[in-house]
């Protein structure tokens, strides 16, 4: 993976924390990694493991191969975004 890939990666998934009106720190949290691991992914300068995407994809209703791809699973440009899980989660 390419240094723009991850940051390309990173751009999808800070949008997403942003829709969900999540800081970073409370993504780290959720996700259950140190503050600077989950910077460092959002920035590119990490490589997230396939264990982590799977999570974050869970987390925070995200399409995997929209964060990898920028494309969704049925191959069209889109934001990958659902409806915010932690707040249906609340209902």
């Amino acid at each position: 993976m390419t240094q723009r890939q991850r940051e390309n990666m990173g751009q999808r998934i800070r949008a997403r924390r942003e829709n969900m009106k999540l800081t970073q720190e409370k993504a780290a949290e959720i996700l259950d990694i140190s503050l600077t691991h989950y910077k460092n992914i959002e920035h590119g300068r990490a490589y997230i493991s396939l264990n982590l995407l799977m999570k974050t994809c869970e987390r925070f209703a995200l399409d995997q191969t929209f964060v990898l791809t920028g494309k969704t699973s049925r191959g069209n440009h889109s934001t990958g975004l659902d409806s915010n899980p932690l707040k249906e989660k609340s209902k």
